[in-house]
């Protein structure tokens, strides 16, 4: 009994010690990301300063849509386009279960790429959600809803109704989307997630939540932290993940006819 009890204690030590290295790695890698998304700005070449000058062009033509969607959307009221346009009440609840369910499944049942992607949408939707909350604040806009206009902006707000570009919601569905839709090269997938995404995106101009020009500039922030972060990964591949963790044995040997567990401890580089 004492052999059982000494191998289970032993077995349970084991098992510790590895998760608890693998969420602090993982926090790390969290964290590290932060730092990449941050400083980017600093490292851009002509390709991102191309993406950037053709959002900023997006958005600012898309102002000119802002009055025909809001019109679009209050004369088209109906049942059934209330029942289609209402991805967007239930979509940050999902985002949320989702990063927790793919992190938690990949986690408890040893699947590092499982694992892996939870961690990046988790990423993608943190960090893609940080930079819209600091644009909301700046720019100020007023929600259409509140009957003042696409113009009316007062910079440095932190109120609901006055915090309407970017529109949050699209920027969390196309970031989690974004990185779900990459994990495989199908095109019906694909088109699946990011027609998801903006489904909710359409969803918030027809209840009246947002601009046309606010899911635009959403989105693109959303898909592009997005893409950011599976181009900026610390372990290209799962043997690479593999590498730099700690290693552990358990054995057993016998000294003078008596049982002797022992454990090896190791991390390999």
């Amino acid at each position: 009994m004492k052999k059982i009890v000494l191998s289970l204690l032993l077995t349970l030590n084991i098992f510790t010690l590895n998760s608890q290295a693998q969420i602090i790695n993982d926090i790390s890698k969290f964290i590290n990301m932060g730092g990449k998304i941050i400083s980017a700005p600093t490292n851009f070449d002509s390709g991102d300063i191309l993406n950037l000058t053709l959002v900023t062009a997006a958005t600012a033509g898309s102002f000119f849509l802002d009055n025909t969607g809001r019109q679009w959307a209050l004369h088209n009221r109906s049942s059934f386009n209330d029942n289609v346009f209402s991805a967007d009440k239930n979509s940050n609840p999902f985002i949320a279960i989702g990063v927790i369910g793919v992190y938690g499944y990949g986690y408890i049942y040893k699947n590092n790429k499982i694992r892996n992607i939870g961690l990046q949408l988790a990423e993608a939707t943190f960090y893609a959600g940080g930079v819209n909350v600091i644009f909301k604040s700046l720019f100020g806009r007023t929600r259409p809803l509140v009957n003042k206009g696409h113009k009316d902006f007062n910079p440095i707000q932190f109120s609901s109704n006055k915090t309407s570009l970017p529109s949050g919601h699209s920027t969390l569905a196309f970031a989690f989307s974004t990185v779900m839709a990459h994990q495989i090269d199908n095109i019906f997938w694909k088109v699946g997630w990011y027609g998801a995404a903006s489904l909710v995106s359409v969803s918030r101009v027809y209840r009246d939540k947002h601009w046309v020009s606010d899911i635009v500039l959403g989105s693109a922030i959303g898909y592009f932290v997005g893409r950011f972060v599976l181009n900026n990964q610390d372990d290209k591949s799962l043997t690479e993940t593999k590498k730099n963790k700690p290693t552990y044995s358990l054995g057993l040997k016998y000294y003078n006819n008596q049982p002797i567990y022992y454990l090896n401890f190791g991390y390999s580089f």
